[in-house]
């Protein structure tokens, strides 16, 4: 297993947070891991994304050219970021800000905005979707990422309201 994730999205919606979670279960689970972000010229608002590899192998190096996984949370990621993925690629898109024409078994819309109004925090989007990942690619085993999200979050309500969104993801993504 060697899984190169690309998440991309805006500021503000937890694209650094997913790349930890997910980097951070993986060294839980005796994987390797790396996490590399990137930052656009301010936080909230501007753009955000980053590089997670997963791998049962020591990773040579961070960096990769073809994700085999992609979570975009944005219309401008998608247009930045969109030409990297091939037709293996197992892509997670926020269908509430992302407008494509592609259909593919491999790519999973989600109206994720909406979704997590309806859970109780626009906040949530990014925790949603990995539980939609992991639903269709179990690199990760579920209880591991429960455990990381309340040790990430200190606040009860804060634990109970992504626990609530990785769960829909998980059961409906």
């Amino acid at each position: 297993m060697d899984e190169k994730i690309l998440i991309a999205g805006v500021g503000g919606q937890g694209v650094m947070l997913l790349g930890k979670v997910l980097a951070y279960s993986a060294v839980k689970e005796k994987k390797f891991s790396t996490w590399l972000p990137s930052y656009g010229a301010e936080m909230r608002g501007g753009t955000a994304h980053c590089w997670v590899r997963i791998s049962d192998k020591e990773i040579p190096s961070p960096v990769f050219a073809k994700p085999t996984v992609f979570f975009v949370f944005n219309q401008p990621s998608w247009d930045r970021f969109s030409s990297k993925i091939d037709s293996s690629s197992f892509v997670i898109l926020n269908s509430s800000l992302v407008n494509t024409k592609i259909e593919r078994k491999n790519i999973k819309k989600i109206a994720l905005n909406e979704v997590a109004l309806n859970l109780g925090s626009l906040k949530i989007i990014n925790i949603i979707a990995l539980g939609a990942f992991l639903k269709y690619k179990k690199i990760i085993r579920p209880k591991t990422v429960e455990k990381v999200l309340k040790e990430f979050f200190d606040k009860k309500e804060i634990q109970d309201i992504n626990l609530k969104g990785f769960r829909w993801g998980l059961s409906n993504g």
